[in-house]
């Protein structure tokens, strides 16, 4: 399997392959093609690959039952994948919104804008070495 295939594309590319080999005179059983299609998937399949072959008996199975749980477990991917995708998006979208409202209320006050605080500066408390404290009678 192709790294960003879908199971769909996978599995109809493996139809024609099979089918390539059956007009060739070849004939190839459904558990062979079950236990190849098993082991060519991509790492993001593997527990399910392990639980399809702990749970059944890859001897009777169709190729089509395998199909079927590898396809809703890339559907369940894909949904949290969207999910995340769409919540990113949204956040960046909050965050650039916030910013251009913040920038529209800075009065062009520049850098060092800030005033206020906790009294430092005005040469009251304790001082900085400048003379005597003004804090202090």
């Amino acid at each position: 399997m192709k790294n960003g295939e879908s199971i769909t594309d996978f599995f109809s590319r493996i139809r024609t392959i099979v089918g390539q080999l059956h007009s060739y005179g070849e004939q190839i059983s459904d558990e062979i093609i079950v236990a190849k299609v098993l082991r060519s998937l991509t790492t993001k399949f593997d527990h399910v690959v392990a639980a399809i072959e702990e749970s059944k008996d890859l001897s009777v199975l169709s190729v089509d039952e395998p199909m079927r749980s590898l396809q809703s477990h890339e559907t369940r991917i894909n949904r949290s994948t969207e999910k995340s995708e769409e919540q990113a998006f949204q956040v960046k979208e909050t965050f650039t919104n916030l910013g251009e409202n913040d920038r529209s209320t800075n009065n062009d006050q520049g850098r060092g804008g800030f005033r206020g605080g906790r009294g430092h500066g005005c040469g009251y408390g304790r001082g900085r070495g400048r003379g005597r404290n003004d804090g202090q009678r």
